[in-house]
Formats: C-alpha cells, sequence, structure tokens
C-alpha cells in the first residue's frame, strides 16, 4: 500500500493557488432562537432554506428579538469551502491556496464581508453590482434545527464579462470549484470555465447544494453533472437529481451507484486500467445526516462508507457541515489521498464545524486532522 504523504508536507510542494471557486458571497447573520414563534410568523422552513426579497429580509431583520446576539460571519457555500480549506491547508496564510469569485455589492455589508474573507487567507476577487445590496442569510437555529432565509442580491449577478476582467491565471489551478447556486444566475460562465478546465486538464468539482432548485433550473444543474468530474451532494439533493434524470433506484444509497453508471455509459469511460481514481468522470459523494454513513463511488461502481464522527463536544449548529466536508474532501484531492482517507478528512472536519456557531475555524487545526 503507498504511504499517505501529510497533507500540509502535499501542500507545501504545490505552486500557489491551487484552487479556485465560484459562487454567490452572502454575509451571514445566526441568532439562536429561544422558539419557532419567528420561524412560523414568516412561514419558513425548518432544516431548509428560503429565498425573501431585500425589503422582507430586512423585516424579518428588524423582528429579531433585540436581547438575542447576533453572530456575523461570512456566508455562501463556496465560500466557506474556501475559507476552511485555507485554514485546513495552510491557517498562517503564507500560501494562499485559493481564489474566491462572484459578485458584491458596494456597501458597508459589502465590506465587512469583503474584509473577513481575506482575513481568513482567501484570495477574493469580487465584481462589483453598485446598483445591488450585497447578499444577505440569516440563520435562525432553533434547537437543533435551523432554518436558512437569503437575499442574493448582488451575489446573482456574475457575467463572462466579469469572469474576463477578474482575469483568473489558470496555470497552478488543480481544481475548479462551483456551487450550485451559482449555475442558476450564471451557467454561461461555469460552461466557459469548463471549458478550460477541459483545455488544462483541471477537475471540476460541483455540490448540487440544495433541492429546491431543481424545481426552476433543473437543466442547468444536470448539465453540470454531465460537465463535473466531482459530484457532492446529500440525499434529498442525489434523490432530485435521480427524478430529473429519469433513473429508478429502490434504495436512496443506490443512487450514488446508479448515476456513476450512468455517467460511465454516457461518457464512454472506464478507469479499470488506471491506478490514478481521478483519471475518469463520474465521482460521487453523497451525504446522508444523521448516523446513516457517508458514499463515495468511482471508477467502475468501486465505493467506499464512512460512518459520521460524533464530536467530543455538543452539536451546536450544523450550518456549513456539508460545505465543510467539501473542504476536508478536496484536500485530500489536492494531497493525492485515496478516495476514503478524503472522505474520512471531510467528515473529521464536518463534524468539528457542527459544534461552532456559524462557519467559524478554531485557532489551530487539530492533529488527527493532518496525518
Amino acid at each position: 500500500m503507498v504511504e499517505k504523504i501529510p497533507l500540509r508536507k502535499t501542500i507545501a510542494r504545490l505552486d500557489s493557488p491551487a484552487v479556485i471557486a465560484f459562487g454567490n458571497p452572502l454575509l451571514d447573520i445566526l441568532v439562536i432562537l429561544k422558539n419557532d414563534e419567528l420561524i412560523r410568523k414568516y412561514s419558513l422552513k425548518i432544516d431548509g432554506e428560503t429565498e425573501l426579497c431585500e425589503k422582507k429580509l430586512q423585516e424579518l431583520v428588524a423582528d429579531l428579538p433585540p436581547e438575542i446576539e447576533q453572530y456575523t460571519n461570512p456566508g455562501g457555500s463556496a465560500q466557506n469551502t474556501l475559507r476552511i480549506l485555507q485554514w485546513l491547508c495552510d491557517e498562517t496564510h503564507e500560501s494562499q491556496i485559493s481564489v474566491f469569485c462572484g459578485g458584491l455589492g458596494n456597501d458597508q455589508r459589502g465590506s465587512i464581508l469583503e474584509k473577513l474573507v481575506r482575513l481568513a487567507g482567501v484570495d477574493a476577487r469580487y465584481s462589483v453590482h453598485p446598483t445591488l445590496p450585497t447578499g444577505l442569510c440569516v440563520s435562525l437555529v432553533c434547537g437543533t434545527s435551523r432554518s436558512l432565509v437569503a437575499n442574493l442580491g448582488a451575489a446573482s449577478v456574475y457575467t463572462l464579462d466579469d469572469l474576463k476582467k477578474a482575469n483568473p491565471q489558470l496555470d497552478s489551478i488543480k481544481i475548479i470549484y462551483i456551487e450550485g447556486y451559482f449555475v442558476t444566475h450564471s451557467l454561461d460562465v461555469a460552461k466557459e470555465l469548463v471549458k478550460r478546465a477541459q483545455e488544462k486538464n483541471i477537475i471540476v468539482a460541483f455540490n448540487l447544494n440544495s433541492f429546491y432548485i431543481f424545481q426552476d433550473h433543473q437543466a442547468a444543474i444536470c448539465e453540470m453533472v454531465g460537465h463535473a468530474k466531482i459530484v457532492f451532494g446529500n440525499a434529498r439533493e442525489m434523490i432530485a437529481l435521480a427524478q430529473a434524470l429519469n433513473v429508478k433506484y429502490d434504495d436512496v444509497a443506490d443512487i450514488p451507484f446508479l448515476l456513476n453508471s450512468l455517467k460511465r455509459i454516457t461518457m464512454d469511460v472506464s478507469s479499470a486500467n488506471s491506478k490514478d481514481w481521478l483519471a475518469d468522470d463520474g465521482i460521487f459523494i453523497m451525504t446522508r445526516g444523521g448516523c446513516a454513513p457517508a458514499i463515495i463511488v468511482w471508477g467502475r461502481g468501486q465505493s467506499v462508507q464512512v460512518q459520521p464522527i460524533v464530536p467530543k463536544t455538543p452539536i451546536v449548529d450544523t450550518t456549513g457541515a456539508g460545505d465543510a466536508l467539501v473542504a476536508g474532501f478536496l484536500a485530500g484531492v489536492l494531497a493525492h489521498w485515496d478516495p476514503k482517507s478524503c472522505l474520512e478528512l471531510g467528515c473529521k472536519v464536518a463534524s468539528c464545524m457542527t459544534t461552532r456557531l456559524g462557519v467559524t475555524l478554531p485557532n489551530g487545526v487539530p492533529p488527527d486532522f493532518l496525518p
């Protein structure tokens, strides 16, 4: 068996930046509610996501009980992942591992967000849209459940012209990571990135992000799944994808295997003769929450399951757990680890994140994260 090279040692050898991500940059406000009265008043979804207009969202913020403390952090799926990835790979920020691109407003909210993201060591390259507010997401935590309420604002705009102005240099890039929310408004940009990735043999990783976006953007999501080498999603999102692709299944756990098989048939590829598990497309990672194991399927239906890791301290907030799993997994990919080791690190980081309010990073990386 090939010895696993320590993460930091591998990262130190990489040219930076190694990862570029595209997503919806949001400023997160997290509050812990004593009851679900506010959630019911605004007809919000428990353990779900709701988009409101800016005016309605500001009404909700004004309605927050004044005695409850508000926690402000950077948010947005891909932006969360990059902050965690930078922390894992080099919390000293001597080496900037990642670049993030997305739309931002020219306002106080945007200034706060940009400062916080740069403090985390991420090279933030925002496209500024002065006529739109910076995107905001309010996370209402009630017991072990949470409801996310967002207004995308400027995050909902990122054009090919914005990409041209950002002029991302891809020579050192190993992974292009795209969140599902991003393609709901910028599919043309995502397709251009896929084209450039193919020219330079860069891995494209894609996150389904939410089952509700399939309602209006099914074709765009399915197209990106077809282009991506690695696809992340939880059980509800994978079910939505299976339904969109008319994939029949008996058990939810079968879905990543069926999607892998469908991808191989469509692409006519197989890694049977390759020792590199990343040689082909069709890598699907599915989480199921609770005590159900996470699953990764690759190659000719090869798979590994990893049990979720129970944190040593109580779970206080599940916000960003999925983004954290992606960060750990992609760190393992950068280190050329095997699929199981990548998924194990992802599960460790996700477990750690559930013990913290919002997507906030501990001062140091636990020693067992860095074998």
